[in-house]
């Protein structure tokens, strides 16, 4: 599972307005383990050693040095590092603010600054790449809604969401109906018409799945108010367009990923939702 997390708004806003002298920024790209120790830990260990020399060199007092150093170390001795992660790490260092954030593995650099406020540039530039969306896996029952990102997914949670179309609609089976066709045999009479008790169960199934979508589309248009994330919808194949048809959140995106999901890792739902949100945007 990703651990990536970038700051929100009003963390990056808190970031970005610390002006305070000697604040230390440290970029970590991952490392990749060939061997049973860890080498982010280490790498992590040898730029504290690096960056003690910097705030020294710069005219920091050793007990303010120890200070802005300290949270970072504890970092060194905790689980951070057990098991191993795949992310890269940036760190925002001084007395007064420390603040840091597992990062994409790749197109990171390396870096180490001593200076008035925090680098936030790299960082902003990968926020920046980055793009936010829904997901709502359809079925007939166990619906879910995810919110996620190029790097995460999470369930979203929502109260009396109509998850379930049997509880939905509160009904123990599916109602059946009688099919009628005209016949004209002897016995019967001109125009007379014959009853068979068949079932069109695809039909029937076509017209509780419209009325049970739009149920799910009532109940998601509160929440999706003053939001334009994309929408992208996911299940099997038949499902797709029901659901399109209900549908009233302008943020839907016109393809939508095909399989069931019910028993599918969020993480693989995430990797076919932004390769769908990636293809969109070109």
């Amino acid at each position: 599972m990703s651990l990536i997390n970038f700051p929100n708004k009003k963390q990056l806003k808190e970031i970005k307005s610390f002006n305070e002298p000697f604040c230390l920024t440290i970029y970590a790209p991952y490392l990749k383990p060939s061997m049973a120790s860890n080498p982010n830990r280490i790498e992590l260990k040898n730029l504290l050693k690096e960056a003690d020399k910097a705030l020294t060199s710069a005219g920091v007092k050793p007990q303010t040095v120890k200070k802005t150093l300290g949270p970072a170390r504890e970092l060194l001795d905790s689980g951070e590092f057990w098991p191993i992660h795949h992310e890269s790490l940036v760190l925002f260092m001084h007395p007064k603010m420390f603040r840091y954030y597992h990062l994409p593995k790749t197109g990171i650099p390396y870096m180490l600054t001593v200076e008035k406020g925090y680098n936030t540039e790299p960082l902003e530039k990968i926020m920046k790449r980055n793009r936010k969306y829904f997901v709502l896996a359809l079925g007939h029952k166990n619906v879910k809604l995810y919110e996620g990102d190029r790097y995460r997914l999470k369930p979203v949670s929502l109260r009396n969401f109509p998850s379930d179309l049997k509880e939905t609609l509160r009904i123990d089976e599916y109602p059946k109906w009688r099919e009628t066709h005209a016949i004209a045999p002897a016995s019967y009479g001109k125009g007379s018409e014959a009853y068979h008790g068949q079932y069109n169960v695809a039909q029937t199934d076509k017209d509780m799945l419209l009325e049970f979508f739009r149920r799910i589309d009532q109940r998601l248009h509160p929440f999706f108010h003053r939001k334009n994330y994309p929408l992208v919808i996911a299940g099997v194949n038949h499902l797709l367009p029901i659901y399109r048809k209900a549908n009233t959140y302008a943020g839907l995106i016109p393809s939508g990923i095909s399989g069931n999901f019910e028993h599918v890792e969020p993480d693989d739902i995430r990797e076919k939702a932004w390769q769908t949100i990636y293809h969109q945007k070109k």
